[in-house]
């Protein structure tokens, strides 16, 4: 019991300080909030003076950064994708029937699969699939990129 009183004490004197510290009535707290509200603010503090530089001339050149590409090194090749060496034109696929191509459409999709009729329109290639071999037409409009396999 004794404890319980230990702990409860100070509990006790801090509300009862912060009960002193707010207003008593609402007209008081208003007349409180304008007066903070229509209190000038303090004047800004003057000007530090700055001791005089041995040299001015310093502090008054303008820096110019200047950017350098980095030397050229063996090591650059993961930089950037190689431009792949077998890429095809969509007017070659006419004399390569039979060839396994890669072709990336439009819509971003990329089609693996073998040339099996080609003219200036269009293009029939054949895929592998779960079941089998599939057989469709993609428009000369619909390729993007054709790369030999």
């Amino acid at each position: 019991m004794r404890n319980q009183w230990r702990r409860a004490i100070p509990l006790v004197v801090g509300a009862a300080l912060a009960c002193a510290a707010v207003a008593q009535t609402l007209d008081e707290d208003e007349a409180r909030i304008e007066e903070l509200m229509n209190a000038q603010p303090a004047a800004p503090p003057p000007p530090v003076a700055r001791a005089a530089a041995a040299d001015d001339s310093v502090n008054e050149t303008p820096i110019a950064a200047a950017v350098v590409a980095p030397p050229t090194s063996a090591d650059d090749e993961w930089l950037a994708p190689k431009q792949s060496e077998n890429r095809m034109e969509f007017a070659d696929l006419a004399h390569s029937i039979g060839a396994r191509v890669s072709i990336l459409t439009s819509n971003e999709r990329e089609h693996n699969g073998v040339v099996m009729a080609a003219d200036a329109k269009q293009v029939t290639i054949e895929v592998r699939r779960k079941g089998g071999n599939a057989s469709y037409v993609l428009k000369k409009e619909q390729v993007l990129r054709i790369e030999s396999r």
